[in-house]
């Protein structure tokens, strides 16, 4: 017999599943647009931004932690999805080319940062360490400089983790290196700077060492069109809930999908123990652990 505790981790895993399926196909939703007077479908981010009314938030970078600085803007590319922890995994569980580079994870890392393309390593690194460390490896060729990130591009067997950016701030993986380090730097239009919306969810939701956020539908059956972003936040791996804020386009739309909202969660085993609507916004608190598959 299966307890409640094994349900909702099974629901969890279908949040990871579903994370995955997002970033790879680039939405989830109805590609239906018959629905709307100007023809405008779920999968256009852009056209949905600029009907979004201001939502009236201050964003200050000083008071906002390091990785949304790092967060950048991909239009309808893909649905930019991020996940963030600094609740770290154990190395055993971290498949990633970073442990060729970093002597010593996780002490020396504060966080891990994922977007389409990307992997962000925060920590205190040393610059000219990780180039003598890239140079004598035998899975890396260092090849180039980025903004003051020593580049090194991986061989034959480790090229699926694509090339590695090396600084004294960050560790960054992946054929989209540029994107995270320029949005850092402030040379690339950063996610909230874009969209204060994105701000909403961050001030909406409490602080957690888990951080996921995306554009369109959250979960494989939770697919409502109407769907603009949302977040989701947990204190850390081993917590039994976590709190949501799905963004809507529409006030109506967030009344009319309450019931529906519910009990879609509840079917692929997750259990909403609190659920508020105000103004186009929902939140709510989903109980289970919410270890989501990307850390």
């Amino acid at each position: 017999m299966n307890d409640g505790r094994t349900t909702r981790r099974r629901f969890v895993a279908g949040v990871g599943a579903s994370v995955a399926a997002v970033t790879a196909a680039g939405c989830l939703g109805s590609d239906d647009d018959d629905d709307d007077p100007d023809g405008i479908g779920p999968k256009d981010i852009e056209s949905r931004r600029e009907r979004m009314p201001d939502p009236d938030v201050d964003l200050e970078w000083d008071d906002a932690r390091e990785f949304r600085a790092w967060l950048f803007d991909d239009g309808n590319e893909t649905t930019g999805q991020y996940n963030y922890t600094e609740d770290l995994p154990p190395v055993d569980d971290v498949e990633s080319p970073i442990l060729e580079v970093i002597d010593g994870y996780p002490d020396r890392v504060d966080g891990l940062l994922r977007q389409p393309g990307s992997e962000v390593v925060f920590g205190e690194f040393d610059r000219d360490d990780l180039e003598s460390t890239l140079e004598g490896s035998d899975a890396y060729a260092v090849t180039d400089e980025y903004e003051g990130y020593v580049v090194a591009e991986p061989d034959d067997e480790n090229g699926d983790g694509g090339p590695v950016a090396g600084g004294d701030d960050a560790i960054v993986v992946g054929s989209r290196y540029e994107r995270p380090i320029d949005a850092g730097r402030g040379e690339r239009d950063r996610l909230e700077e874009i969209d204060p919306w994105m701000t909403h969810v961050f001030e909406t939701l409490p602080t957690g060492e888990l951080a996921s956020g995306a554009y369109l539908a959250p979960l494989e059956g939770l697919e409502h069109g109407e769907i603009y972003c949302w977040g989701v936040s947990t204190p850390d791996r081993e917590a039994d809930a976590s709190e949501w804020a799905l963004v809507f386009d529409d006030p109506d739309d967030a009344v009319d999908a309450e019931n529906d909202v519910r009990s879609e969660v509840e079917l692929v085993g997750g259990e909403v123990t609190a659920l508020e609507v105000d103004e186009r916004t929902m939140t709510m608190t989903v109980a289970g652990r919410q270890l989501d598959e990307e850390y």
